[in-house]
Order: structure tokens, then sequence, then C-alpha cells
């Protein structure tokens, strides 16, 4: 599809001139400069309209929004073990499907064109995103004791056939890696296997870290060693590594996160809601540490609004540091925007809005009260923005949301389906 975007606000122009996007098929095709022979089939007024690249949620867990609000103001591991996983283990794949497309629904409505995904049910992640159009990163959940657990191994086949899976669904704009769950779920042995297997198929791997105090006490205990070097020394940074939270840390962890194979992922609402304190994040970026941003689950949040999100960083990060300039409001959107396009994959490809990038874009209303006046808009977005100020959403050249209206979604049903998917618990 052609696609105009006329008149609109980009990101980096902080003078407020007016350009004109063109995209074509799944790419952006020029910027003021009408490609040859292009005639848009439609054309968008972006007049008192900005765009931007859509936002990367870089660590979550789509499923679980239908946990919203339901175990709320516990301790890590009460949440954990004593509300979230005897529902998880009662939920059938058709919930789970109800779940993401809850999510999806939520988070193309506040500007996410991608998302960093772990979950446990194998191909509702996949449909739900060929059903809706959003782009993701896939990671099936996996736990193990060793190499020869028959619960790990069926996870693991259960992670290889989703790949194959998606092959059948050309809708789904998908990626995947392999899903480590965390330290405390994965044994010794377990661990290196799927590094193993990582390394031998060339997938990344994205896996929970140094989230709790107990974790990196735990590990000091039965390994002498903190939770990023326990890792490490099992050989886990051959590959492409997401990090999940990172919570807790050492100076030489600080060192070994500045691995060019290494994307942590803060979480600022999940890690303040469940206690477990703030990553340091205004230092991993002094350090050169790449870092990108996520909500977590909605069960630990309860939104997954990058928005939400993103104000939260910069300002728990001036907090925790006693320091106004700990993090910028241009520094948090460099968080957002470089380091979960980096995280997916996609570096390379999208976080610009520029030719031959990717037309994965997101429209927001300049004319909304909080954004006024219209100083800065980039300090707006990262302190003002409430993430419903997103108009329009675009995923790989294809509209999402149009004048705030779903077009690939049906949001009634899934509203309908959730609340019966719910109706048990």
């Amino acid at each position: 599809m052609n696609i105009l975007i006329s008149n609109v606000r980009l990101l980096d122009d902080e003078r407020g001139v007016r350009r004109d996007v063109y995209i074509s098929g799944s790419r952006i095709a020029g910027i003021d400069e009408k490609p040859e022979g292009f005639t848009p089939e439609v054309t968008i007024d972006g007049s008192h309209r900005l765009c931007m690249p859509g936002l990367v949620n870089a660590h979550t867990h789509a499923y679980m929004s239908v946990f919203r609000n339901y175990a709320d103001d516990l301790p890590f591991e009460e949440w954990l073990f004593g509300k979230i996983d005897p529902l998880e283990g009662r939920m059938t794949p058709e919930q789970a499907y109800w779940g993401t497309m809850l999510s999806i629904t939520e988070m193309i409505r506040t500007g996410t064109t991608c998302f960093i995904d772990m979950h446990m049910f194998p191909n509702t992640c996949v449909r739900a995103c060929a059903d809706s159009g959003i782009r993701a990163f896939i990671t099936r959940g996996v736990v193990g004791e060793d190499r020869r657990d028959e619960g790990g191994q069926r996870r693991l086949r259960e992670a290889f056939e989703e790949i194959e899976y998606a092959k059948s669904e050309p809708k789904a704009h998908v990626r995947f890696g392999l899903g480590p769950h965390a330290i405390y779920t994965c044994g010794e042995d377990f661990l290196r296997y799927v590094g193993e297997l990582a390394a031998e198929r060339q997938l990344p791997i994205n896996m929970h870290l140094a989230e709790t105090q107990f974790e990196y006490d735990s590990c000091m205990k039965e390994h002498g060693m903190s939770p990023v070097a326990y890792v490490k020394s099992l050989g886990l940074f051959h590959v492409p590594v997401i990090l999940a939270h990172c919570v807790h840390l050492t100076d030489e962890d600080m060192e070994s996160l500045c691995d060019p194979n290494v994307t942590v992922v803060t979480n600022p609402a999940s890690n303040m809601k469940l206690g477990n304190g703030f990553a340091p994040v205004a230092r991993m970026l002094k350090e050169g540490i790449c870092v990108g941003l996520g909500t977590d689950g909605a069960s630990s949040n309860n939104a997954l609004n990058m928005f939400r999100e993103m104000g939260l960083l910069t300002l728990t990060q001036k907090g925790a540091n006693l320091d106004c300039l700990a993090l910028t409001a241009e520094e948090t959107l460099k968080v957002a925007l470089d380091g979960g396009y980096r995280a997916a994959g996609l570096a390379d490809e999208g976080g610009r809005v520029e030719k031959g990038r990717l037309a994965d874009l997101i429209l927001l209303d300049e004319e909304a009260p909080n954004f006024q006046p219209k100083h800065s808009m980039k300090a707006a977005l990262a302190y003002s923005s409430t993430g419903f100020e997103v108009t329009d959403t675009i995923v790989n050249g294809e509209i999402l949301m149009r004048d705030r209206r779903l077009m690939t979604i049906d949001e009634e049903r899934v509203n309908g389906e959730v609340a019966r998917a719910v109706s048990g618990f």
C-alpha cells in the first residue's frame, strides 16, 4: 500500500517544520521528495500531528493481561508462586490468545509497534500477531533442571515447532529467540544447553536476570558469584542476549554488561510495584551498556503503556540518584527507541523516520492540552504524555489504527472474550 502522511512534524525537528512522509509497502519511500510514480492510496493529514517511530515494548508477557488487577500488593514470591503460577497452570491456549489480543489492543492504542514477549502457550502469540498486524520478537519461556529434563525438552520442542508454525502465518511479522525463564527456574546444565542450542541455531536469548535481592543473595550463596557473572560463565553471552530487569548488580557486572551482545531491559513500574528496587539505568548508560525499556506483564505493572513507562523511568532515576540530570528526556527517548530496536534485532531497519527504514510509525496529537505550550516535544513525550495522544499506528506499512479507530481488531469482541476467560478465576 502507498500511504502519504502530509504536512506532519517529525520528532527530531524542534522547529516545527512540516514534512511529507511517503510510505510504499513496508518501508518509508521518501521524506518530502515524492518517489517516482508514487500515487497514494491513503492520505493522512498530518496537520497538528507529530510523527515518530513506533515504540518497542522490550519485555512483556502479553497473555498476562487476563491477570491485570488480580494479584496486587503482594511480595514477589507470593505474587509469582502463590497467585500467578497456579492460574497459569489452569490457563488454556484460547484464554492466552485473547489475553494477548487484549495486550496488543492496549499497545497499538498507546503507540507500541513491536513487543518482545516471553510466553508459555505455543502459537498463540504468533496467531495474535498475524490477526492484529503488530510486530513481535517471540520467545517461548523454558524451564528445566538439566538437558535430560523431559519438561525442558518438551518446552524447547514447542519453541522450535512455533518457529516452523510461523511460516504458515505470512501476515505475522515475528522473529524468535530462546527464553530460559530465570536462574531460579533453570538448572546450570539446562542453561548451558540452551546457550549451546542458541549458538547452534543462531537464535538470541531472552531471560529474566538479577530481578530480586533474594535471587542475587541465593546466587551468591550457591555459586559464589552474582547472577550476571553466573550467566556469563555459562556462555550465554555468546549470542545476542536480552536481560530483563538487572536491578541488583556489582561493579564487575557493569563491566560484563558492556558486552556488544547484551541489551538490558529495564521495567521500572514492575520493579517498583513488586518491591524489587530501581535498576541503575543512569549508571548503565554512562558505562556504555545498551538499555531498552519494557513494561513487563500486566499482572505486575498493571499497564502496557510505554509512554507511562518512559515517564516513570526518567523520574525514578532522578529520584533514586538524587540528581535531576540523572536521565534527561532525550536520553529516556533514546532508551525507549534505540535500546528497544536493538533488543528486537531491528537497529538497522527501524527506529528512525528516514527513507528506507521500516514504516513502523505513530502519530500523536500535538494539540493535546498536556502538550501545550510546545516548548519541547521531547520533554512533552517524556514528562507529559499519557500515551493516549496517539491517533494513528502503522506497522510494516499497514494502518492498524486510524484517527483512534482500530482497523484490525474488534475491540468489543476482545473485551467480551477476555471477560469469559477470567470468569472462572
